[in-house]
């Protein structure tokens, strides 16, 4: 049977209630600290990388999601606004292990609000040439991540509005405003064709984007290609302000020499016009010998040829080795003198133009057949005598020729 009194009893109660009530706040507190720590993944394995930015804004705060093609695969751990000596400030991200490796190695961070006002996030872009993240491999723990884009908050702009409307006055600033009220005053149409037409003008313009960037960049070494002709540009433009000073101290020169062109030219009109009928009839005359100058004008630099080719043949025998002419001489007989109807000339030949074998002279052109012309007086007509020929007609031609003296 208890011994102890109803006041121990209710004594004893009440300490078993407070305990109660301790753990019963202790649980409590125990599963808000780890809501709260679940909220910050510190019960997940995470991947730790930075983001190098020139700015993070004014609502990005730890905790803001990380989003890879608008799926959240982390959060922000910390941000410091304190730009390092490069003038950039970081941002720490937490991205969940088991995505990873959805994330490129070369990926890209832009920090963008959700709305105008929203609290800003961290958004990764892979680069264009990656559809999977996995040409260039995944990030790791560690990697810096360049920024390339952070939105201005509107609060920010604000901000920057603030500013300018302190240093600004008022009265000027309505001012200004007035008259660009007054200037865009019923003048939408015009704004708006303008518009119109710098859209078309745009659009036929965008095809060509690609050849005006490869112009961009090939406007680059011809730059340094005029980089490197400087120095000849700088002297050529020297010569020429010389020239003009040339000029200038010439001029009464170059008046005169304007004058004299301008009596000559007046002189050599009158010449003209008092002989005009004359140079047309002479024109006239020299037409026939012009057209026939003109088709056997192929024959000039062949005879010109010629005779500097046989001029190196004629001074082996006219004084080029020694004083003197050097010569083989025999008497041959003549041919038959002209007779009446067979020697008759023939007009109209139509011999066209020919070389004849010029330039080229040599041993052979001796031995060629001779070229036959009809003009009526042809020495080469008939058979030619062979060399034995020719020497028996010598000798007894020139005996026969002495026994026909008187």
């Amino acid at each position: 049977m208890s011994t102890r009194s109803p006041r121990e009893k209710h004594a004893h109660h009440v300490d078993r209630q407070v305990v109660y009530g301790f753990l019963f706040i202790a649980l409590v507190a125990a599963l808000v600290a780890g809501t709260i720590a679940k909220y910050r993944g510190a019960f997940e394995d995470n991947v730790l990388v930075t983001v190098q930015s020139d700015r993070a804004g004014l609502t990005l705060a730890s905790g803001a999601p990380i989003k890879l093609r608008g799926v959240e695969i982390g959060r922000v751990s910390h941000v410091d606004n304190s730009p390092s000596a490069d003038g950039k400030v970081s941002i720490e991200l937490e991205i969940d292990a088991d995505k990873v490796d959805r994330v490129p190695a070369d990926v890209t961070a832009q920090i963008v609000p959700p709305t105008a006002f929203g609290a800003k996030y961290v958004q990764l872009t892979p680069p264009a040439h990656s559809s999977d993240g996995s040409s260039g491999g995944t990030i790791e723990a560690g990697a810096v991540i360049p920024a390339d884009r952070v939105t201005v908050e509107v609060d920010e702009a604000f901000e920057n509005l603030t500013k300018v409307l302190d240093v600004a006055r008022p009265a000027e600033v309505n001012s200004a405003l007035t008259a660009v009220a007054g200037a865009v005053e019923e003048r939408g149409q015009l704004i708006g064709d303008l518009i119109t037409r710098t859209d078309t003008y745009l659009q036929s313009l965008n095809p060509s984007l690609r050849t005006l960037s490869a112009d961009l960049r090939v406007a680059d070494d011809v730059a340094d290609v005029y980089d490197i002709a400087r120095p000849d540009l700088v002297a050529t433009l020297t010569h020429t302000g010389e020239v003009s000073q040339t000029l200038v101290r010439q001029q009464a020169s170059l008046r005169a020499l304007e004058r004299s062109l301008t009596g000559f030219s007046d002189q050599t009109d009158i010449l003209v016009r008092s002989s005009r009928q004359g140079l047309v009839t002479s024109l006239g005359l020299l037409r026939p010998v012009s057209d026939v100058l003109e088709r056997y004008s192929p024959e000039l630099p062949c005879l010109v040829l010629g005779l500097a080719s046989a001029n190196k043949l004629a001074e082996a025998a006219v004084g080029g080795t020694h004083p003197g002419v050097t010569t083989f001489t025999r008497i041959i007989p003549g041919r038959d003198p002209y007779t009446y109807e067979e020697n008759l000339p023939e007009l109209g030949a139509d011999n066209g133009p020919a070389c004849y074998g010029l330039p080229y002279v040599d041993a052979q052109e001796g031995k060629a057949v001779p070229p036959s012309f009809r003009t009526g007086a042809n020495p080469y007509v008939g058979p030619q005598p062979t060399p034995s020929e020719a020497v028996a007609d010598t000798l007894l031609g020139v005996l026969e020729g002495v026994g026909n003296l008187p």
